[in-house]
């Protein structure tokens, strides 16, 4: 086995993470799960300088190898015009002397002579370029170029992606998740775990981050070359209802807090420590700088918010401090929707374009923690004081008991297993399955879920039950009716109908304990809102895909755009009068908003926007959607469904060398109200129901709606409208 890693480049930019997945993947080789690999066995290669240096601990392991050849390659990969593929090493040089880099077809000749009768090629790595923000180069069609006859062979990325070494991550992406696969092991798979697991495995990590995807190919019997144990085992008993709610929670804590951990304003001491659990408290704090930004909200207003929420400990964190928190949560809310993938958050059904409802989330879940140990009264002015809390969804979950009914959920299949009576656990069986239509009702229930909630495991069981439930007592009550008085059938069918009846009993009870936002997870969903899902969750993704740079406009007028996964607009205004105005309706800051449409099927939306009573600015302008333009009725979508936006004020002025320069006035967060959020919601969704014909909802698995997702790779973009604070 050889591993070869090339971390410092003398003319490319370096790969510190690589030095660590040479560490961690030769530890697990020469542990119990990797059989223990004797040292002699296992040769490790770092910064080879050279052709020779690279190769021949290659072409010697590959002489004495009999059984099993393994090569790990991780750094720079280089593609030449003629299509083949170059691993950079210490001393290559991009774009030039590609004598002085290897080439692949040379590494795999030296596996092919080897007598080994498994040979397994890993290739971390991708093309020219520099590691820039986080990217370790561009790729195209690194597997198409890695055919090995009878070997395995995995890539890190497919054609025109990245493989994603992300900044200050231990190990790259790709080896990250193939190392802890192995350390871990992967449920409900083989012992030991065969390449084709590992794969799948992998796959589905990247694809849940929205990190590029890996490629394999395999011939003879390749994908079945086992290198590791698998360490999983199955647990002895499922999980209660609480267990899993309280995973998903600390799931949710995990992801908004992966790229803030060394921030100092969060480290653990700079926190009160009364106030509970101190990741969740950092999560919260994320989440709530979050909704700030996304209300139009400045970095110097945010940090006084923060400073006088009594949150910190004394001293209290300085304003570069404080800055630098937000700046990273803005970086992070720009490039992912503070999660580690696109669009939703870490798979756990939270969505970027309202930060609202994940803070609200954290809100419950923290007063309802809060309330174990102290009165309501005192919880609720803490939410007030730290929180900025006064919702009253939030001041009234932490008067119910949330863990109590989902700790004692009865599961309905152990319950039937102990049903005495064989003929009534048979028939509820049947009901509670296809017989019944149950099975049917929880496939169409599954079908409209928004793919992201399907790691709140606690949601998925509790609304399947539900489902199923109302369908098996729909069906029992028809057999019911048809079976004649008497009949022991009857009494059977009786007898399920009660076990049916009492399980949904349950379900309310637990339903009734969960957060206004898992009930919205949960519910079912009509065709309408299941489409719009997949159209947001489209949308989102691009535009959290982009460079977020603002560019001044050129129009002097009223403009719509975006800014992060949210809708944003920003007007010009013009001379000194017109900024007085404007500074003047700020201090009185309300706007009246109309929507004028010609019909259900309009080519052409209009959103005015006007002082009350034309007011003594006489503030009015408007803004057209085109409606003919999928990535403006998505716009529109969005719009509606989030029912807000922030309205930038901005005045301009062209410098002596002619360039153009914005200045933000001020900033107004503008509600939409439910009335006209329906109807911009219900326009939009016409229009790209005409735009995307015979497109649905995501099917389960899947992140989004494919035909848009094709068109809007081709579309340009809505503008970043909101001006840098």
């Amino acid at each position: 086995m050889v591993l070869i890693g090339v971390d410092e480049y003398q003319h490319f930019s370096p790969l510190p993470a690589v030095r660590n997945n040479l560490t961690e993947l030769a530890k697990l080789f020469r542990s119990p799960l990797g059989g223990g690999l004797p040292d002699s066995h296992c040769t490790t290669i770092r910064n080879p300088t050279d052709i020779n240096s690279a190769l021949d601990p290659v072409h010697r392991a590959a002489s004495e190898a009999s059984d099993t050849l393994v090569v790990y390659f991780a750094g720079h990969g280089m593609r030449l015009p003629d299509g083949s593929l170059r691993l950079a090493v210490h001393d290559s040089e991009p774009g030039r002397k590609q004598y002085a880099s290897v080439a692949f077809d040379d590494l795999r000749a030296e596996v092919l002579d080897s007598a080994a009768a498994n040979k397994v090629v890993i290739l971390d790595c991708c093309y020219s370029g520099a590691a820039l923000e986080g990217f370790m180069g561009s790729t195209d069609e690194v597997a198409d170029e890695t055919i090995i006859e009878g070997t395995y062979v995995m890539t890190a990325s497919a054609a025109t992606q990245r493989a994603m070494a992300p900044p200050n991550a231990p190990l790259t992406a790709f080896t990250g998740e193939l190392v802890k696969a192995i350390a871990h092991g992967i449920a409900d798979m083989p012992d030991p775990l065969d390449m084709s697991s590992l794969y799948k495995y992998v796959h589905g990590q990247l694809k849940s981050q929205g990190m590029p995807l890996p490629q394999q190919r395999a011939s003879g019997l390749g994908h079945d070359i086992a290198l590791f144990r698998n360490k999983w085992r199955p647990p002895s008993e499922k999980p209660t209802l609480s267990a899993q709610r309280e995973k998903w929670f600390r799931e949710i804590q995990h992801e908004l807090l992966r790229r803030l951990r060394d921030v100092p304003a969060l480290a653990r001491d700079r926190l009160r420590p009364e106030f509970g659990d101190p990741t969740l408290v950092r999560s919260l704090l994320v989440a709530r700088i979050a909704v700030q930004l996304a209300q139009g909200k400045s970095t110097t207003t945010i940090s006084a918010a923060l400073s006088s929420s009594g949150v910190f400990a004394t001293p209290c964190p300085n304003t570069d401090e404080l800055s630098e928190l937000i700046a990273e949560v803005q970086f992070g809310y720009e490039r992912t929707g503070l999660a580690n993938s696109v669009p939703f958050l870490g798979g756990l059904g939270l969505c970027p374009w309202t930060p609202e409802s994940t803070y609200m989330l954290l809100s419950e879940y923290w007063a309802a923690q809060r309330s174990r140990t102290m009165p309501r009264p005192r919880v609720e002015q803490e939410l007030s004081q730290l929180w900025d809390t006064t919702d009253i969804r939030v001041l009234s979950a932490h008067s119910s008991l949330p863990s109590l009914p989902l700790a004692s959920y009865p599961d309905p299949w152990k319950k039937l297993e102990a049903e005495p009576d064989l003929r009534v656990g048979t028939v509820t069986a049947m009901m509670l399955g296809e017989r019944g239509g149950a099975d049917r009702a929880w496939k169409q229930w599954m079908s409209t879920r928004p793919w992201s909630t399907l790691e709140a495991r606690h949601l998925v069981q509790l609304g399947g039950d539900l489902v199923r439930c109302k369908a098996a007592q729909r069906t029992i009550a028809q057999y019911v009716d048809g079976a004649p008085v008497g009949q022991s059938s009857r009494a059977v069918l009786a007898r399920a109908a009660d076990f049916v009846e009492e399980q949904l009993k349950e379900i309310a009870l637990a339903i009734e304990s969960i957060s206004a936002i898992e009930y919205d997870l949960l519910r079912e969903r009509t065709v309408d809102e299941h489409f719009q899902d997949g159209c947001l969750a489209t949308f989102s993704k691009h535009l959290l895909t982009r460079s977020q740079i603002y560019m001044p406009f050129e129009e002097h007028k009223m403009n719509h755009g975006t800014w992060a996964a949210i809708p944003w607009w920003s007007l010009v205004v013009h001379g000194e009068q017109e900024q007085r105005a404007i500074e003047d309706f700020l201090k009185r800051g309300s706007l009246q908003l109309g929507v004028v449409a010609g019909g259900p099927d309009v080519d052409e939306l209009v959103i005015s926007c006007e002082e009350p009573d034309l007011g003594p600015s006489w503030m009015a302008a408007r803004l057209i959607f085109d409606l003919r333009d999928v990535v403006q009725a998505c716009e529109l979508l969005l719009l509606g469904r989030r029912q807000s936006v922030v309205l930038d004020f901005l005045t301009e002025h062209i410098d002596e060398w002619d360039d153009r320069h914005a200045h933000l006035v001020g900033s107004l967060d503008l509600s939409l109200g439910p009335e006209i959020g329906a109807t911009l919601t219900d326009v939009a969704t016409r229009a790209l129901r005409r735009l995307l014909p015979g497109s649905h909802g995501p099917s389960l698995h899947h992140e989004g709606v494919p035909t848009l997702d094709r068109l809007l790779g081709s579309s340009r973009l809505p503008r970043i409208a909101r001006l840098p604070r």
